[in-house]
């Protein structure tokens, strides 16, 4: 078959020169079209379900929201773990299924949605779980809204305008966005109407808090009729009572150019609407109407009062979290000590949004789009944001994209460049450069198309890893045999085209056997799962492609050219460079052969020395992609509130903006109001963006050497920076305990492990006291082990909770129920949505609430008022007081309202405050009048499949990941007793488990190469020789990799992978080589020294062209050079040792048995 097709191809050269041509072109298109990822998703499928649960606390949220819906997701198909976490108000599980085709996010997707709809037991009022829209790798677009400003610096809009504008419009605008899931806002407030009532008005006018919240409820419906029938006309009946008609105030100023105006317009619309709520009547006495007006904080509005300034105002709904935010304006010297207001823009309350990536949609696409939308908005012609108002940008995946696209395209080109150049250098022949070059671009091209087609996403890890040593493989064996060939004028009377088909059919076996070795080499890759799986499955399609065209090319162009350009052949006799090679190489191997003894010892010594070394590598599991940002997490005391974590944003703001390599920066303090983040007032996140790193300023001197190389002075590194900042910010703002990454990886890593931060300790146990000492003496051991840094724990312990306990012996004297308590707090403490202002398409809270003053603390939250409203009152004989009939209310006091007025029986009523029914409960929640009423609580309660845990974080820097930890499982493996257990999760849980894979599926493939080398020579000494070729290359590799002082890696794995199929692709045909010369009749001495000058050349091409193919990648210190580095660094350094050692060991150890008759077929596959 493949004899036909070579045949095939010499007969019709032009048609397969179009075919070239035709790949070319559609090659090309592919390229341009395929989607390409900085790297893929290597999460698996993960299903995140939140619950809000307003005002619970963390262990009412466990016990009634948490607990059920663990109970209910347990036993799902494939599902691995649950993870959860229950704080203030807020439940949130992640579901992780195991890595597979068959468990895809929308199969784990469905699942919850059945089981959602069959939850285990009834959930609380109010509370309805929903599935989370966020993606670890989905975070690819973020902007922040630009607010106008008045001529006094103001800003025009208040956050209530803004939020609105985010929440009902630019949402929707973005939804709707192909490819895209959903949004996240942040930051801003939710307008919410609150009717602030006074209790003592309340009291004189005889109005229950009930009676208030009713008439709210009641006052703003809308009903319909039915037909009326006037004429020939069907009419439609209507009662609108809606305050302000329902209608959106924003339409009124939609289109406007002064944005001054349109914000006076808005703020007189909201007058409108409060001047609506204030007029409602609640009662009426003696036919006089008590409305609103009378029973609010400051009663009736005197002359020249605002509706909104008290009484009923225009709020927002409790702030879980807010937004800063700080971009540079202009450039400033580095380190200046210019406040940051001079240099940049500090904005200390913002609103931004995050646009989220439908899980395994394409990036590229989507942010195409995503930009479309967002110049759509910011036209005016637009017409849907407020005047003025327009999106900015701050962050964008295509960044990302295009930097390191361009970092892996230079590696390119430069690779392709040198490989050319070294083609020339070895054939002396320009025509056999090109014959050769010319595969590589199409073979590449083969494997983009053969990716569009498939509808597969190109990432920069299995591009700027492509091997072209192992790509051009195939097409230098088939020139170089047939330049050999034609050399040394074989066949001389034959037509060039029948010359050219014997050379090549002299070589098709050994082709087809070498890409079958390699496709066994890259089974490890195919057979990954988990998250290596994940990043190196397309690295081994785009080699397997790559492979499989360049073989076609090999055995269909490539002798077509030949044909074509070697019709006047001239032969070249060998260069210098050849030459010399060749007597360097003939006198050495001749030593090697007369000491075979010594030369095996040497060989032995020199492996079993670098596997010594082995050990001593640093190990993690893959190299840190570089965003080109910080993520940095700064967690305080958990009892912290949201204004003091503000205040210490905008300090570190302060200390972060003075570096130059920063471009701007946002911090999130607290958590969104729809749950999609699950922090507490305790957290601040910074996402911190740099600038390119061209242009970050030259700070660091240089000394020796390197000053005459690279100049007096450098930039810092990143590890740099993040060093110096963390220093500053300790030091600063003492108490915070700081965690720095990277966005695409923090949120990765907290996929995976459901811990924030890179790695942690999980201490499972029941107990939260003993889970606290347990994490506090972990934490002690932990900052003392060498590059261990930014330790922190996540406690469980430290919320502050006033918790009132309703007495009912209390409750039982006044005729007061639990529900007329609990009524009082959520309504005065609280905020009860009573109705809603629906203006257009939104809806925002009316509800009822105590002025501030009146409950900012326990002693004035315990003065409130409780109604009396089911018990009777009895009046003294001769008090002079009549209570009223019913029906008929006594005349109100006067508008001041002068306590002094006594004609209202219910004045007369004991006064009855949440402080008589209430009473502290001790610590097994029993009654203790005498106790206090603040308890400390549960601030946040981490369970994993229904075991509570407790987790301290830690960060890894200037000592490897693996020696780090082993350290630290060390001296804490003492620490913990039944029933307590402590794992170790992030990164280094999922290194372990990748090198456990490793460990079965690497020697799996060796063996099934064993098992092909053994079926092709029918020789264990042969194939046992050609092994051996695996252990001079780990030597490269491995002294590679501690020279450089990298980390083992799975990217390393993939290295040496790659290595030993082109080690035993070598072996082999060398192997091959002397059996064949032997089977001629040569002396084994003979065979080996012929055999072996015979491959010099064709060895130092392939070698060579291994070595500078990835020689750009494995120096680059670019962005997204970072993941392939490992990888091109094995494979340099073990083709360098290629070159010096397999050529010596493989003939030294032939020699021992050469002389035995050799195999039939053994050498078959020479050329």
């Amino acid at each position: 078959m493949v004899r036909k097709l070579i045949g095939w191809a010499l007969d019709n050269p032009i048609v397969v020169i179009l075919l070239a041509l035709f790949l070319a072109v559609i090659g090309v298109t592919s390229f341009l079209n395929v989607n390409v990822e900085v790297y893929p998703d290597p999460a698996p499928a993960i299903v995140e379900v939140i619950a809000l649960f307003p005002g619970a606390s963390a262990e009412e949220v466990e016990r009634q929201v948490t607990v059920p819906l663990e109970v209910t997701f347990a036993g799902m198909p494939g599902l691995k773990k649950v993870n959860s976490k229950s704080l203030f108000g807020l439940s949130d599980l992640k579901m992780t299924w195991h890595y597979g085709n068959e468990y895809t996010y929308q199969t784990a997707r469905q699942e919850v949605i059945n089981r959602m709809s069959t939850i285990s037991q009834p959930l609380p009022s109010g509370v309805t779980p929903a599935i989370s829209p966020e993606s670890p790798t989905g975070e690819i677009f973020r902007y922040v809204l630009k607010v106008p400003k008045d001529a006094a610096g103001r800003e025009v809009y208040t956050l209530n305008d803004i939020k609105a504008m985010q929440d009902w419009v630019l949402e929707r605008e973005f939804r709707r966005v192909p490819r895209i899931v959903d949004v996240t806002s942040f930051g801003g407030t939710v307008r919410r109407y609150e009717v602030q009532p006074d209790p003592d008005r309340l009291r004189r006018y005889g109005i229950t808090l009930g009676q208030l919240q009713a008439t709210l409820a009641n006052s703003n419906t809308t009903v319909g009729g039915d037909y009326i029938n006037p004429g020939q006309v069907a009419m439609t009946v209507r009662s609108i009572g809606l305050f302000g008609g329902a209608l959106d105030p924003v339409n009124k100023v939609l289109g406007l150019k002064n944005p001054v105006a349109a914000a006076s317009i808005l703020r007189a619309e909201e007058l409108r609407r409060i001047r609506e709520i204030r007029s409602l009547v609640i009662s009426s006495v003696n036919n006089q109407p008590i409305r609103v007006d009378d029973v609010v904080e400051g009663g009736r509005l005197s002359p020249g009062q605002l509706p909104g300034e008290r009484g009923v105002v225009v709020s927002h709904l409790t702030r879980l979290g807010r937004i800063g935010y700080w971009r540079a304006d202009r450039e400033r010297p580095p380190r200046s000590p210019l406040p940051i207001a001079d240099v940049g823009h500090d904005e200390d309350d913002r609103v931004t949004c995050i646009v989220l990536l439908r899980k395994g949609e394409d990036t590229l696409p989507a942010l195409k789009d995503i930009r479309a939308k967002v110049r759509q908005i910011n036209d005016p012609a637009f017409g849907r944001l407020l005047p003025g108002t327009e999106i900015e940008t701050y962050y964008d995946r295509t960044d990302l994209l295009n930097i390191t696209t361009d970092t892996v395209t230079e590696n390119l080109l430069t690779g392709v460049a040198l490989v050319v150049a070294i083609l020339f250098m070895f054939v002396n022949n320009i025509k056999t450069a090109i014959i050769v070059a010319i595969n590589i671009p199409l073979a590449l091209l083969f494997a983009f198309t053969m990716l569009y087609v498939r509808g597969k996403s190109a990432n920069l890890l299995s591009i700027g890893a492509v091997d072209f040593g192992i790509i051009v493989d195939s097409s230098v064996v088939v020139v170089e045999n047939i330049y050999r060939n034609l050399a040394a004028h074989n066949y001389p009377d034959l037509p060039m085209k029948e010359r050219i088909l014997r050379f090549v059919k002299e070589i098709d076996h050994a082709l087809l056997y070498s890409v079958l070795i390699m496709m066994c080499a890259f089974v490890p890759l195919f057979a990954m799962t988990g998250p290596e799986g994940a990043l190196f499955a397309p690295m081994a399609q785009t080699y397997a492609f790559s492979l499989a065209g360049a073989l076609v090319l090999a055995l269909t162009l490539t002798p077509v050219l030949c044909m074509l350009l070697f019709k006047t052949f001239k032969p070249v006799e060998e260069n210098f460079l050849v030459r010399a090679l060749k007597f360097r190489y003939l006198w050495k191997l001749q030593l090697c052969l007369r000491f075979p003894k010594t030369t095996c010892v040497v060989m032995a010594f020199l492996i079993g020395g670098t596997a010594c070394l082995i050990p001593q590598l640093g190990r993690e599991f893959m190299p840190e992609l570089e965003e080109g940002n910080i993520w940095l997490r700064g967690i305080g005391p958990l009892n912290m509130n949201l204004d003091h974590q503000v205040a210490i944003a905008k300090q570190a703001r302060a200390i972060i903006a003075r570096y130059p390599e920063v471009e701007s920066i946002v911090t999130q303090s607290g958590r969104p109001d729809d749950g999609t983040d699950t922090e507490g007032f305790y957290s601040g996140e910074y996402f911190v963006p740099l600038r390119r790193q061209k242009d970050w300023p030259r700070l660091v001197p240089q000394t020796g050497w390197r000053r005459w190389i690279w100049g007096s002075t450098r930039a810092r590194t990143k590890r740099e920076i993040i060093t110096a900042m963390n220093s500053e910010l300790e030091r600063v703002l003492p108490g915070i305990v700081w965690n720095f990454s990277q966005n695409i990886r923090d949120n990765v890593l907290e996929a995976l492990s459901g811990v924030k931060g890179d790695n942690s300790l999980k201490i499972f146990g029941p107990d939260f006291d003993q889970l606290e000492l347990l994490a506090a003496k972990a934490k002690n051991v932990l900052q003392d082990v060498k590059g261990i840094a930014n330790v922190g724990v996540f406690h469980v312990r430290g919320s502050s909770h006033l918790e009132f306990r309703v007495d009912p012996v209390k409750c039982q004297k006044w005729g007061v129920t639990t529900a007329d308590v609990n009524n009082v707090v959520s309504s005065a403490v609280g905020a009860k949505a009573m109705s809603s202002m629906v203006e257009g398409e939104k809806l925002f809270d009316i509800s009822t609430r105590w002025p501030k003053w009146r409950r900012t603390d326990e002693t004035s939250i315990l003065d409130i008022p409780v109604d009396i409203i089911n018990n009777q009152v009895v009046l003294a004989q001769g008090s002079g007081i009549t209570p009223s009939a019913a029906g008929n209310a006594l005349p109100p006091p006067a508008v001041t309202g002068s306590l002094a007025d006594t004609s209202n029986p219910i004045s007369s009523t004991p006064r009855i405050r949440l402080g008589d029914l209430v009473t502290p409960v001790g610590a097994d929640y029993a009654l203790a009048p005498n106790g206090p009423f603040y308890r400390p609580g549960a601030s946040t309660i981490y369970r994993e499949q229904g075991k509570r845990f407790i987790a301290i974080k830690f960060s890894v820097r200037g000592r490897d990941l693996g020696s780090a930890v082993d350290e630290a499982k060390t001296r804490t493996k003492d620490f913990f007793q039944i029933p307590y257990a402590g794992v170790w999760s992030g990164e280094f849980e999922q290194m372990e488990e990748a090198n456990g894979r490793l460990m079965w599926i690497i020697p799996l493939s060796l063996a099934l190469i064993f098992i092909l080398l053994y079926a092709a020579f029918r020789s264990f000494l042969d194939t046992i020789v050609i092994f051996s070729n695996v252990f001079d290359v780990a030597v490269g590799g491995v002294w590679s990799l501690y020279l450089t002082g990298t980390n083992f890696s799975v990217s390393a794995a993939v290295g040496f992978v790659s290595l030993f199929g082109i080690a035993i692709m070598e072996g082999l045909l060398l192997i091959s080589y002397f059996n064949a010369l032997r089977i001629q009749g040569l002396p084994v001495h003979d065979a080996i020294i012929q055999g072996s000058l015979k491959r010099v050349r064709p060895v130092m091409i392939t070698a060579m062209t291994a070595i500078l193919g990835l020689l750009p990648a494995a120096i680059s210190t670019k962005m997204g050079s970072q993941t392939a580095k490992p990888l091109a660094i094995v494979v340099v350094g073990g083709m360098a040792v290629t070159l010096l050692l397999d050529r010596y060991l493989m003939p030294v150890l032939y020699s021992f048995y050469g002389h035995r008759e050799p195999p039939e077929g053994g050498g078959g596959m020479a050329h």
